[in-house]
């Protein structure tokens, strides 16, 4: 520890270490005093809050800030009970806040704010220099073009799951994020390291589906030159020794094999890696973030995925919903997208008609968030003037709307059971299969109000060949 004379000695101030502090741009702080008026606020929050310090400094907190979470150091001036760990946001900047009275001789004198800012703006000073194709293309593997903003709704189970984003992000536990296909698992992935204290390392991403698996393990930890055959000159560096000090993101990770499980779950333990090829190990700290649309807890019953793995990954979960469960957010999806294809292709499109609105509601949306945006994507291809009307639709969803139209009082799974025959665009008959077989089981399981075992006699089948379907569409 150094003291005062020692502060002397090396030319150190009290007033120069607070200023160093107070030049943090990934921080805000704010010092407020008794009589509520501004005493010290460092640039990076006051830009955060469109103004300067100087323009802030000596006038009253209430007068120069609108923010009411900000406002609240007059409350702890008053009560002089501390406050830690909230989270708000300031012009789409998401940030961790402790609110801390100063006191002298127990006299409340002031108060002070200290934010951690979670999605930090980027300035030119911040980008990697890219002077060399090798670099950009590392930089691009490595991007993450997401956060917490990025995630549209304003369903409770989407502002539940941001909330808990926002808590989990900054700590370093394993994260599972379950869900169907389509409903925005990489998206979260990307908000998590955007919102962690390792957003500055870089988010690396592995999908296991994608990528055989005699290639996989090479892939995971890299190998040295002359491990195997057709292996490239000099070796290959593994996407988690990449990945050091970042994130990795797993992708489809029910698709890996035991013998990856094994050697995944031995990197998770011990943070080792050993290249093919290698006798040395290398140490990366890395973030482990898996996604799945699978019920990793069945596979696990039906010993297709190690246990011990499964709870090492399940330190926190996130299990995004089904757009069909939150349909209060389809429309703000579609005025998302809209503005999106309008900038791409110079369109100026207003919105939906009334028609298109009651079609997006009872559709089922199999493939979620996805499948939206590649209806929209559609009609901004094939429509004429500046609203997405009903024949901008792919074909299926014209006939849900033919078929509303002549009150047939179908159910939905009804009219998407009709449409199974019907060829979707960009869909195989395996697809439309596998759809129209998922939307029979589900109504199975309706009309016998969740008993498997009375589902699986109405469907005519076993109930252990129930359970292996319930886990394929991942609907247990």
């Amino acid at each position: 520890m150094l003291y005062p004379e020692e502060l002397q000695e090396y030319n150190y101030s009290p007033e120069k270490i607070l200023e160093t502090i107070f030049e943090n741009s990934n921080e805000g702080l704010l010092v407020v005093g008794e009589n509520g008026r501004v005493l010290q606020i460092n640039d990076s929050l006051a830009l955060t809050l469109k103004s300067t310090p100087d323009k802030m400094i000596g006038k009253p907190l209430t007068e120069v800030c609108k923010h009411s979470g900000l406002r609240k150091l007059i409350k702890i001036i008053k009560n002089g009970v501390p406050e830690f760990g909230k989270i708000d946001s300031i012009e789409g900047r998401s940030f961790l806040v402790d609110y801390l009275p100063i006191k002298n001789n127990q006299r409340i004198q002031g108060a002070l704010a200290k934010i951690k800012f979670l999605n930090p703006e980027r300035s030119g000073n911040q980008e990697i220099d890219e002077n060399t194709a090798k670099t950009r293309v590392k930089k691009k593997q490595s991007a993450v073009f997401y956060t917490v903003d990025h995630i549209i709704g304003n369903s409770p189970q989407l502002i539940d799951l941001k909330e808990t984003l926002l808590k989990v992000a900054p700590r370093n536990s394993n994260v599972l994020i379950t869900g169907e296909s389509g409903t925005g698992k990489e998206l979260f992935a990307q908000a998590i390291h955007a919102a962690s204290l390792r957003r500055s390392g870089p988010f690396i991403k592995i999908n296991c589906a994608a990528i055989p698996d005699t290639l996989l393990e090479s892939e995971f930890f890299g190998y040295e030159e002359g491990a195997f055959t057709g292996g490239k000159k000099g070796g290959q560096t593994g996407k988690l020794e990449l990945a050091n000090g970042g994130t990795v993101f797993l992708d489809e990770i029910g698709d890996l094999s035991f013998a990856l499980q094994a050697k995944l779950l031995r990197f998770i333990q011990e943070k080792e890696i050993q290249k093919l090829g290698a006798g040395d190990t290398k140490i990366s700290d890395v973030r482990v973030v898996v996604a799945t649309n699978v019920n990793l807890e069945q596979m696990v019953k039906y010993k297709k995925f190690r246990e011990d793995l499964y709870y090492r990954l399940n330190v926190v979960n996130f299990s995004i919903p089904p757009l069909r469960e939150r349909k209060e957010d389809i429309f703000e999806l579609a005025e998302c997208f809209i503005e999106k294809f309008n900038r791409l292709f110079g369109f100026q499109v207003t919105g939906i008609s009334e028609e298109v609105q009651n079609v997006f509601q009872k559709y089922f949306w199999p493939g979620n968030v996805r499948e939206l945006e590649n209806v929209i994507e559609r009609a901004f291809n094939v429509m004429e003037g500046n609203v997405i009307e009903k024949q901008h639709l792919p074909s299926h969803l014209i006939t849900l709307v033919d078929s509303d139209n002549h009150g047939a009082g179908k159910s939905v799974l009804q009219q998407e059971s009709d449409l199974g025959i019907t060829f979707s665009e960009g869909q195989t008959l395996e697809e439309i299969m596998n759809r129209t077989e998922k939307l029979i089981i589900i109504q199975a399981l309706k009309n016998s109000k969740g008993n498997k075992a009375k589902a699986s006699q109405m469907l005519g089948i076993s109930r252990p060949g129930l359970y292996k379907k319930l886990v394929k569409y991942n609907l247990v």
